[in-house]
């Protein structure tokens, strides 16, 4: 992950975000998720970027951190996030990545047909694979 500077600021990511007070963390946070890319300088995806933001969120609420509050519901972050959805949806608009691709269902019949082949079976089946085709 690379990161690009921050046009309108000269933020620079050497702030320690344990020790932080929450005005520079949410200036820091508005900056890391617009500057975020891949290797290639492409974007994340939306839920890639989400996905970070938790990342960070669960790093900061840990031990040793332990920080009282969540970044992606904390109100004093609220900007920070809005910046987040803004700029994701930016992204989408203007086709710099791409929407969700929802697969289509398979059917009951596909279904029924793969319980009478033996793929898939009831949830008490000894057998472990079939089990975990099952389940998956």
């Amino acid at each position: 992950m690379s990161l690009k500077s921050c046009e309108n600021s000269n933020m620079t990511f050497n702030s320690n975000m344990r020790t932080c007070p929450i005005e520079r963390l949410n200036v820091c946070l508005k900056c890391f998720c617009t500057s975020a890319r891949k290797k290639d300088d492409t974007y994340y995806k939306s839920s890639t970027t989400k996905s970070i933001r938790a990342a960070i969120d669960r790093f900061l609420r840990s031990p040793p951190h332990n920080k009282p509050f969540s970044i992606i519901s904390y109100p004093a972050l609220t900007e920070a996030n809005k910046v987040l959805n803004a700029f994701v949806k930016d992204l989408k608009k203007t086709g710099k990545i791409a929407g969700v691709v929802h697969k289509i269902a398979i059917s009951k019949e596909q279904v029924k047909k793969l319980f009478e082949s033996g793929e898939l079976g009831p949830a008490d089946s000894l057998n472990p694979a079939q089990l975990q085709r099952t389940a998956w």
